[in-house]
């Protein structure tokens, strides 16, 4: 009884008043790692939205398609306050227990273009807040400082849920299940925006990027590029979202999007048809060529975004890829590096409805499409709703 009052006594003023959580001995190595990782994470959240602030107006949210412009603001500014008190946590509890926070720079020029593009990438974000809090956990071998990272954990998870609802095109909770990656899977994602010196410590895993132009949902062809793929013979792909004991692999030459995903999803490229464990600890490394690159499949978006939404947006669905971003009435997708997909002038302000690359190339960009016919109808166990052309169905763990 006593340990658990001594929890509760140090956890409850975590976020509200950002004092240290202090433990008995030095944090070890690998949770001042997974601290110290969260700590560039959420920096990396905060500026982002700390710059979206500063650049758009009233007028640009108004313009973007949003029943009213305080909407989007004050959501943006809400979870701006919650990161900066993340952080002021995380590096006091780093500096109490030992470790040196760090403190690196951010580059969003790519996708602070416009509002659609940023809240579309506003959504990649939160979302890998999510996967990094729930796969850094392993990591974590106090048990005190576990309960901390929880305890940020699910506010990323609101976080994503609002974001969700911003979009104009997702489920307000697309999966029962959250996904979680690892640490290099995550530096993989999250890397190009990071910019002068900050060695986390962390090798990321090769990058990877989406290369289709348009909305990705239920029956589309994965296109690829990324770092040792020059093309597609002996390689796989390998499709995972919450929920999945395993990913769906399939020859990357037929990496098809099947019946039932909602929400996000993982894609990595392996060298063979051996599909990848859904947790972290499992999860095959020496067979990954490249990834994960993150996109989100919106089937029919969720009735709630109405109340955010014009009439016009309020209705749409689609998809898209690359390192965060869309349009308006889009949803974006995330590449562990950026595309080389010609790109807009960055002068020009992209439309609603435009579909193609952001001005710098780095963000593939979706804009309005009509929502197709009844779509399938997902079975309660994601990897079941493969469809009968994946290659291979999960059926035994990679190690």
């Amino acid at each position: 009884m006593r340990y658990s009052t001594s929890i509760l006594a140090l956890a409850t003023p975590l976020l509200v008043s950002a004092r240290p959580l202090r433990t008995t001995r030095a944090a070890s190595a690998n949770t001042a790692l997974v601290f110290n990782f969260a700590n560039v994470l959420n920096q990396l959240e905060n500026e982002f939205y700390t710059q979206a602030l500063a650049k758009f107006t009233s007028a640009d949210f108004d313009s973007a398609g949003f029943s009213t412009d305080i909407i989007p603001s004050q959501i943006f500014n809400a979870i701006q306050q919650d990161e900066a008190a993340h952080i002021s946590t995380i590096q006091s509890t780093l500096s109490a227990n030992g470790a040196t926070p760090l403190n690196c720079s951010f580059d969003f020029s790519s996708v602070l273009t416009d509002v659609p593009t940023t809240t579309a990438t506003s959504r990649l974000v939160e979302f890998l807040g999510v996967t990094a809090f729930q796969g850094g956990a392993t990591l974590i071998d106090d048990p005190v400082l576990l309960d901390a990272a929880a305890s940020i954990l699910t506010v990323e998870a609101r976080h994503s849920t609002l974001l969700n609802i911003l979009s104009g095109t997702g489920s307000v909770i697309p999966q029962a299940f959250d996904l979680a990656l690892t640490p290099q899977e995550v530096v993989s994602i999250a890397g190009p925006f990071i910019t002068g010196p900050c060695d986390i410590g962390i090798t990321p895993t090769n990058s990877l990027s989406i290369t289709n132009s348009g909305p990705i949902t239920s029956g589309t062809t994965l296109t690829v590029s990324g770092t040792n793929i020059t093309g597609t013979d002996n390689l796989f792909c390998n499709l995972m979202t919450g929920g999945m004991t395993f990913a769906m692999n399939m020859p990357l030459s037929q990496c098809v999007v099947p019946p039932g995903m909602n929400g996000p999803v993982a894609v990595w490229i392996t060298s063979d048809d051996d599909p990848l464990v859904n947790n972290v600890i499992d999860r095959a490394t020496t067979q990954q060529v490249a990834g994960p690159a993150i996109f989100f499949v919106d089937p029919t978006p969720d009735a709630i975004v109405s109340l955010v939404r014009d009439g016009s947006s309020s209705g749409s669905s689609s998809s898209s890829d690359s390192s965060s971003g869309s349009s308006s009435n889009s949803s974006s997708s995330s590449s562990s590096g950026s595309n080389g997909a010609a790109a807009a002038p960055a002068s020009t302000p992209l439309p609603p409805d435009y579909v193609g690359p952001s001005p710098d190339g780095h963000v593939m960009v979706n804009g309005v499409s009509s929502v197709p016919g009844t779509p399938a109808v997902a079975s309660s166990t994601p990897a079941s709703a493969a469809s009968a052309s994946a290659s291979a169905s999960a059926t035994s763990s990679s190690s």
